[in-house]
């Protein structure tokens, strides 16, 4: 479905200005504890921010046992050019490129996970549509549908590699770096950048988030308030109609559940923020100690299996801090 395949790049751009909008920090963006949508989803989303955390730590945690594996996966390969891969994998982790793309790419999964269905839904239902059209009674609404997860997947990996000189270095070192080995160290490289992004950013910057919302948590309270005061008022007008009190009843009582868990929700959050320091750098430490294993690793089968000579030396890479 070849046609899938240009529809993808429309909705990554559509989804990327939406993360594109959520970046900026400082002054350039106001808070939005004084209006009431924030204020009444406030419980929500501050509890959301630190699942998120959990979320990047557990799955930089997942990756790192895989890095002693690397070497033995690969064969009858030149191991400094490997090397030479691993560091420009780490240091792409940390790099301004790859970080812009990775929050992105972040923000395109979140809008695909949420809009999910209704894409799907008419995505397939377009290609059904088309195949009726041409004589096909053949069901493509699953293929359709599976496709079109597929090549969002694809299209998302295809632009953070695009920003990575791990994969650079292979694409420019494929024969001394051996065919079969290829596609295996391209995942490699991926997951190394990717964990050396969760350990260096992502952790980091979701910290400096549930710090700005806690911030937020006395305004937010104030907007709680003020927004019931205001509901009741409509509910107690005479002169207003039925739907406009129906709508301020229904405002009043989100903000009233608001209200209810905000106390609770800030101060798990805070507990919680008191710890994450020290989890972030102890996260920090296991992955260097992954990684300079891995180095090591790669250094002992360069000096047992020893490049051919006359073979292309790869330039280095600085290393990320």
């Amino acid at each position: 479905m070849p046609w899938i395949s240009r529809f993808v790049p429309l909705l990554l751009v559509g989804a990327a200005a939406i993360g594109c909008q959520q970046q900026q920090k400082g002054s350039v963006v106001a808070s939005a504890s004084g209006e009431s949508g924030y204020a009444m989803s406030y419980p929500d989303t501050l509890t959301e921010t630190g699942e998120r955390f959990v979320q990047h730590e557990s799955e930089a945690r997942s990756l790192l046992p895989k890095f002693a594996n690397y070497t033995s996966e690969l064969d009858k390969t030149d191991w400094a050019t490997v090397r030479s891969v691993y560091e420009a994998a780490d240091a792409a982790g940390g790099s301004g490129a790859y970080v812009a793309q990775a929050r992105e790419n972040q923000a395109v999964e979140r809008f695909f996970k949420e809009e999910k269905g209704e894409i799907s839904k008419k995505v397939a239902g377009a290609a059904q549509y088309a195949a009726k059209q041409k004589g096909c009674t053949a069901e493509v609404y699953g293929p359709a549908s599976h496709a079109l997860d597929k090549a969002v997947e694809k299209q998302l990996e295809e632009r953070l590699r695009a920003h990575s000189e791990a994969h650079q270095i292979i694409e420019d070192n494929q024969d001394v770096l051996g065919k079969p080995n290829l596609e295996k160290l391209r995942a490699q490289a991926d997951q190394l950048s990717r964990a050396s992004y969760l350990v260096r950013v992502a952790t980091r910057e979701t910290r400096e988030e549930i710090e700005q919302r806690i911030a937020e948590g006395s305004d937010v309270k104030k907007t709680l308030d003020r927004t019931i005061e205001r509901a009741r008022e409509v509910e107690g007008n005479a002169a207003r109609g039925a739907a406009d009190k129906k709508a301020a009843a229904q405002r009043r009582e989100r903000a009233e559940k608001a209200k209810e868990r905000i106390d609770a929700t800030l101060e798990q959050a805070q507990k919680g923020l008191q710890e994450l320091d020290k989890r972030i750098e102890e996260l920090r430490r296991e992955y260097d100690k992954a990684l300079e294993e891995l180095l090591r690793a790669a250094d002992e089968k360069a000096k047992a299996e020893p490049p051919a000579a006359g073979a292309h030396r790869p330039r280095l890479v600085a290393r990320a801090h």
